[in-house]
């Protein structure tokens, strides 16, 4: 390519197949949404099949391809045939969108470690599953591939009464950046967002309270919340060619509240 020839980017993703965790409501509906828009064929998944089977629909009705597959991310074997179902029914897996996430608010010195580690099982272990089903598929595929994790700008920053929270999300970030060492030399790309405050049915209830609404507005530089299609846009960028250059990366989603 000459110097006077630039390479527009390109955000179509016809042809591709992509799984989002957590997808059955919420910040995970909205990217599954944004990826059947822009062309990819999507697998709808979360622990309820009911639920995602709603948001299936929602993308037919868009005149695109989906499928629901139930899999709670905590159990290795469940991920498994999550990725396992997706190539059966699509015949190939070019993105995952690793959503599935949680969290418990309680201070350090109250909560126990069984709370602990169901919040690690499900943000770190459940996050290491599914990168590393995806990534054994699109090794074997040949055509590289997105892994995109959703962190939090909570994983950048320390948030009190939400340690195990914050420390997993953090542990996400680090985990993205060694996936990416290891497989960028098969083409595959892996990447980290980073949400801050987005209303959804998971945070109504601290939002609902003007003080705690009023605080979190406070400290971002937008002085608002974010919404649902802009942190989607962000996953739409990371799984077209747009990004192809951009691996270790976490993109702070957040308003601008972790810029200070």
């Amino acid at each position: 390519m000459s110097e006077d020839q630039v390479k527009m980017p390109n955000f179509d993703l016809t042809g591709k197949v992509a799984i989002v965790t957590g997808s059955s409501t919420g910040l995970g509906r909205g990217m599954a949404l944004a990826l059947a828009h822009f062309g990819a064929s999507v697998v709808v998944s979360s622990r309820h099949l009911d639920k995602c089977e709603e948001v299936v629909k929602e993308i037919e009705d868009m005149g695109k391809k989906a499928i629901a597959v139930k899999c709670d991310v905590k159990v290795r074997a469940e991920v498994e045939n999550l990725v396992k179902q997706a190539v059966e029914k699509f015949g190939r897996l070019d993105i995952i969108v690793n959503n599935a996430g949680m969290g418990i608010t309680k201070k350090v010195i109250e909560m126990t470690e069984e709370e602990w580690d169901e919040v690690y099982d499900t943000n770190v272990k459940g996050t290491f599953f599914g990168g590393a089903a995806a990534a054994k598929q699109m090794i074997e595929q040949g055509q590289g591939g997105r892994i995109i994790n959703i962190a939090s700008a909570g994983g950048l920053v320390g948030t009190k009464n939400i340690a195990a929270y914050c420390s997993s999300k953090a542990a996400v970030v680090s985990l993205s950046k060694t996936e990416a060492m290891e497989l960028g030399k098969y083409g595959i790309t892996c990447n980290t967002i980073c949400p801050g405050y987005v209303p959804t049915g998971i945070n109504s209830k601290p939002l609902s309270i003007p003080k705690v609404y009023d605080q979190i507005v406070g400290r971002t530089a937008l002085k608002r919340l974010g919404e649902i299609g802009e942190i989607a846009g962000v996953v739409v960028f990371l799984a077209s060619d747009a990004s192809s250059i951009v691996t270790g990366a976490y993109i702070a989603a957040d308003m601008g509240t972790t810029c200070n």
